[in-house]
């Protein structure tokens, strides 16, 4: 997931949704869900100079790993499509990449996509540029489920451990972590199971010396009847094992729910945990908007707080109204 945090100065506020909960001194600054009102699927962001890139699954074959840009979190504008019909993928052919992932190695932004026919015919290719902005180039698989004989080999997630990087993946396969080559553009080992079938679209966030291990749960179809919900467990060393508080594998289904429906929104899922300063942790994710569900998984924005060292969203529900990242 997110690679650094933005050395900036971050402002605190004890406001509401309400401009007379105003404190002086201080500027009310407040956001509501979702930040984005159209279909946006599986984000991934990157930090950087001042400004957070999105890369998200496309909604239309025009739209294919599209990236957004923002300076807030709050506020969204189109960019560029990564792929054009001259540099689409194919090493699965007649799928359309999705799902993408976005990391900085070695001086060079890496865009991990998805490749999904079916769940033993899926699997993790990657594209390079210079500019997190491209020209990206197609260096084609990272890795097919039939490598290694696993199915739903999707979803994929970055991270460095002890300077070593690593993806994580998975959907409703199990949930795999294997370590990078220094480069990043290929598998340096296996792939260890981390958590069973139970999950999908997984990424792992370091907290105060132990590793978190996001995903999500049920199917993310379904509009108003969707049951997905983000949860989590945790470990002491980023390949596992991870664990709910009580002990409880993830490898045998155990988790804690970070994010579960409301009566505004449901089928919160396939979450992108960063820091926009050391302590201070966000999630955007995509979820169904109750008042509008024909608009699909639209962007979803939370704080997340560090409590008796587990995350947790306020009220383990999506927020209609919140105090928005304050940046300076």
């Amino acid at each position: 997931m997110k690679k650094g945090w933005i050395g900036l100065a971050v402002v605190i506020m004890a406001v509401g949704c309400s401009k007379k909960d105003t404190i002086d001194p201080g500027t009310w600054n407040s956001y509501r869900n979702p930040v984005d009102q159209t279909d946006i699927q599986d984000p991934a962001v990157f930090t950087e100079n001042g400004a957070f890139y999105m890369f998200s699954t496309g909604s239309s074959e025009e739209s294919v790993i599209p990236m957004m840009v923002s300076s807030d979190l709050t506020t969204w504008e189109m960019a560029i499509n990564i792929f054009t019909d001259e540099t689409m993928p194919d090493f699965i052919s007649g799928v359309l990449p999705q799902s993408p992932e976005i990391a900085q190695v070695g001086g060079k932004y890496l865009i991990y996509y998805s490749m999904y026919k079916t769940a033993s015919d899926s699997g993790i290719g990657v594209a390079v540029a210079d500019l997190i902005t491209g020209p990206y180039e197609d260096m084609g698989k990272v890795i097919h489920g039939s490598d290694y004989g696993i199915t739903g080999v999707v979803s994929p997630s970055f991270f460095i451990a002890d300077d070593k990087p690593y993806l994580v993946f998975g959907n409703f396969g199990g949930i795999f972590i294997a370590e990078l080559s220094s480069d990043g553009l290929s598998l340096a080992g296996a792939p260890v199971k981390v958590a069973s079938e139970l999950f999908d679209a997984p990424c792992i966030k370091e907290h105060d010396g132990s590793f978190y291990l996001f995903a999500s749960i049920n199917t993310t179809s379904g509009g108003a009847d969707c049951q997905c919900q983000q949860v989590v467990g945790r470990a002491d060393a980023v390949t596992g094992p991870y664990f709910d508080k009580y002990s409880q594998p993830m490898t045998s289904d155990g988790y804690e729910v970070l994010i579960k429906n409301s009566t505004k929104f449901v089928g919160p899922g396939h979450g992108s945990v960063f820091d926009i300063a050391p302590g201070n942790t966000w999630i955007l994710y995509n979820a169904y908007d109750l008042s509008d569900v024909s608009k699909g998984r639209t962007l979803m924005l939370d704080r997340i707080e560090w409590l008796d060292g587990w995350p947790s969203v306020r009220g383990s529900i999506s927020s209609f109204c919140a105090d928005a990242p304050a940046l300076n």
